[in-house]
């Protein structure tokens, strides 16, 4: 209880080959919920094995038996019934993300695919540094990663879904991408993270 450590549910299970627990797994992107054997824990990761593990995507809560809570994970490859997971480094991170200091805000966004194919209007109502909560309609259509277009932003950002329903979303801005291959402003991306934090535009 209030333990800061990166400890995570399955440590009972960490570092040994052999040890094996059945799970069950959401995927938080299509909201699909399997049965699976986790095995092969480590501090940072597990495999997760089942005949419907291809129904998984990218990001996933995975709860023992036991547990009263899930682990984040993020999956990194699919072979066969196979899924490696690597866990959310930073469980309290995210929670420490929850705590930064919101503005309410009313900014217009275009939200696109990278190859600006399928694009949506919609409103940022709140923006952290780090992130922002969006209000638009048909956000599942919408890939894992896309491009936020605002008017005052000198180039669009990329930014990827924490959560998301047809609706409204939680987004993680990805300040540090570019599209642009061999980009060096950063400057301008620095000015943009201000003007979302700071200006309620």
């Amino acid at each position: 209880m209030g333990t800061e450590d990166t400890t995570h549910e399955f440590s009972h299970l960490q570092d040994q080959p052999d040890a094996k627990e059945d799970v069950l797994v959401i995927d938080f992107d299509n909201l699909s919920a399997i049965n699976a054997v986790l095995s092969n824990v480590s501090e940072w990761g597990c495999c997760l094995t089942s005949d419907d593990i291809k129904s998984l995507y990218k990001t996933v809560g995975i709860k023992g038996r036991d547990a009263n809570k899930l682990v984040k994970g993020q999956v990194t490859s699919v072979k066969g019934n196979d899924a490696a997971v690597v866990f959310a480094k930073n469980e309290k991170t995210v929670a420490d993300k929850r705590r930064e200091k919101r503005n309410s805000v009313n900014i217009p966004v275009k939200i696109a695919d990278l190859e600006g194919i399928t694009e949506i209007s919609g409103t940022i109502v709140d923006a952290a540094n780090n992130g922002c909560r969006v209000k638009a309609q048909g956000l599942t259509a919408l890939p894992e990663e896309v491009l936020l277009t605002m008017k005052k932003f000198s180039r669009p950002v990329v930014a990827e879904f924490a959560w998301r329903n047809e609706t409204s979303a939680g987004m993680r801005l990805l300040w540090n991408r570019t599209l642009e291959e061999g980009s060096d402003d950063d400057d301008g991306d620095a000015a943009d993270q201000v003007d979302l934090e700071v200006e309620g535009i």
